[in-house]
């Protein structure tokens, strides 16, 4: 008599998966630091030119060696998700860029993670069928926009960790930040896309930073005085803290870890953004970016917690368990910008 296989159990070890999350959280929060400070003295453009032709030419590299070239069959049956990925990816990395380039990197940083997950709280009944928004949702979404609204007055009036920014800097890195959530929030919807199609994950990162390195070097040859020099090493940098080690550790941590765990270990990035940047000495201690960092934190958490709540009660019979809100895995996406896998 045959028997059917056991499905096999989801490995949970804390102890294995805290670590790399961590990590994960510091690895942005430096990537944003760093980048910020470099931005100082090199143009975006010539750092972001480097640092994903880098990222891309190892993702190829190493789904070539592995598998080979992606076949052409493969790469014509999902070339409309992953062309909208491209040009989601590039977005969201080059308003990241040139939003550091204007504000402070908590600033930046926790705007990345908490209104990526906001949008699609709010509109999640309009992008998914049989969708639900829980009341908690949004009031939470609604106090993280007031929060956020907040945190932009500080720089705009000169309390942010910059000191005085001019007004018409403020403004561009008000726009940079809103472009680079609402970039991360649609790359989720591509990234579940290319996934439930069965696209591989190794295929997806070998092409996805195609345009946004293409993008790249354009705006380099538009440069009066290109630095692609001075650009060498902090690109080196970025491709390995920003995109490559990210990638792995949030890989490594998602396996040993429930969801919940995942989502408030990322969470912490934007305290961890605003400590290192302490260090940084164009940057000033301001207690209002602090203030605002530490409530959209807690916030994302209480809208963490209040979404695994909901989806470990059981599922009514007939539903089919859908819901347009996003999971502990899609606050944990958002917080990715377009860097991992699907």
């Amino acid at each position: 008599m045959s028997t059917k296989a056991a499905p096999a159990a989801v490995v949970t070890d804390l102890r294995r998966g805290i670590l790399p999350l961590a990590g994960y959280a510091v690895l942005t929060a430096a990537m944003d630091v760093y980048a910020g400070n470099r931005f100082e003295v090199i143009n975006p453009a010539s750092i972001a030119a480097v640092s994903f032709t880098l990222t891309m030419v190892f993702f190829a590299g190493v789904e070539w060696r592995r598998h080979g070239p992606p076949p052409r069959t493969t790469l014509l049956a999902h070339r409309n998700d992953l062309v909208a990925i491209n040009i989601t990816t590039a977005l969201t990395w080059l308003s990241t860029f040139y939003a550091l380039w204007y504000l402070e990197p908590a600033i930046v940083n926790v705007v990345g993670l908490a209104l990526g997950p906001m949008i699609m709280t709010l509109t999640g009944p309009l992008l998914r069928r049989h969708s639900t928004v829980m009341t908690t949702e949004v009031v939470v979404s609604v106090a993280i926009g007031v929060l956020l609204a907040a945190l932009m007055w500080t720089s705009f009036s000169g309390r942010s960790g910059l000191g005085d920014v001019p007004t018409a800097d403020a403004v561009l890195g008000l726009v940079f930040s809103l472009t680079c959530a609402v970039g991360s929030a649609v790359n989720i919807i591509y990234m579940k896309r290319l996934n439930d199609a069965g696209c591989e994950a190794g295929t997806v990162l070998a092409t996805r930073f195609v345009l946004m390195s293409a993008v790249a070097w354009i705006l380099v040859a538009l440069e009066d005085q290109p630095e692609l020099m001075a650009a060498l090493l902090p690109g080196a940098v970025v491709a390995v803290i920003g995109v490559g080690l990210p990638i792995y550790v949030l890989q490594v941590g998602i396996r040993y870890t429930e969801p919940i765990t995942t989502s408030l270990l990322i969470s912490l990035s934007p305290l961890f953004a605003f400590a290192m940047q302490l260090a940084d000495g164009r940057l000033r201690f301001s207690l209002y970016t602090l203030a605002g960092v530490v409530g959209v934190v807690v916030l994302v958490a209480v809208g963490v917690v209040a979404r695994r709540s909901t989806v470990a009660a059981p599922v009514p019979s007939g539903a089919d368990g859908t819901t347009g809100v996003p999971s502990a895995r899609d606050h944990q996406a958002s917080a990715e910008r377009g860097g991992s896998s699907p």
